[in-house]
């Protein structure tokens, strides 16, 4: 296997392995959250002065890293589907896309208010008990997963139209 050919993959499989390794161990840890979510908020690292991640985060970032860089490393498996299946791609990444930016829009909103009524100064205690009270989820953990969702599919939309875009080899 040349390393360089099958960097994306090994970037792919590395971030994906430490995504993995995050979830399992943060749902070993505390197995039985009070809320949903909060396993993932409840630590947190500080690698460098002034510079914190919550598990969460950490999860944000090598998710986004093990989707972009395994679709990279399929480019052109990708590029040679057919134009219609690769256009209906992009509408399913576009609906996607929508959908989460409402949904970030609707958690910031959310957040915001509940700090104002309740005086709550911690965001990471905050939660979100509609539409079912015994499913409260945590509005850090909610809101980190839908802009992954939007990062991921915005991502998509660029990486299907880079390809539309590419002159033909």
């Amino acid at each position: 296997m040349n390393v360089l050919q099958n960097r994306w993959l090994i970037l792919s499989l590395g971030a994906g392995l430490v995504t993995a390794g995050l979830i399992l161990y943060y749902a070993w840890e505390y197995p039985q959250p009070s809320v949903y979510g909060e396993q993932f908020i409840k630590d947190e690292f500080s690698p460098f002065l002034f510079v914190q991640f919550k598990p969460i985060t950490l999860i944000f970032i090598f998710g986004f890293l093990f989707y972009a860089s395994l679709i990279q490393h399929f480019e052109k498996r990708i590029a040679a589907v057919s134009h219609d299946v690769r256009i209906f791609l992009f509408m399913i990444s576009f609906l996607i896309t929508v959908g989460s930016v409402y949904e970030i829009f609707f958690n910031f909103a959310l957040w915001g208010s509940l700090m104002s009524i309740t005086g709550v100064v911690n965001p990471d205690i905050l939660v979100n008990r509609f539409p079912n009270p015994k499913t409260a989820v945590s509005i850090v953990y909610a809101s980190k997963i839908v802009i992954l969702i939007f990062a991921v599919s915005l991502y998509s939309m660029y990486f299907l139209h880079r390809i539309e875009r590419a002159p033909e080899a």
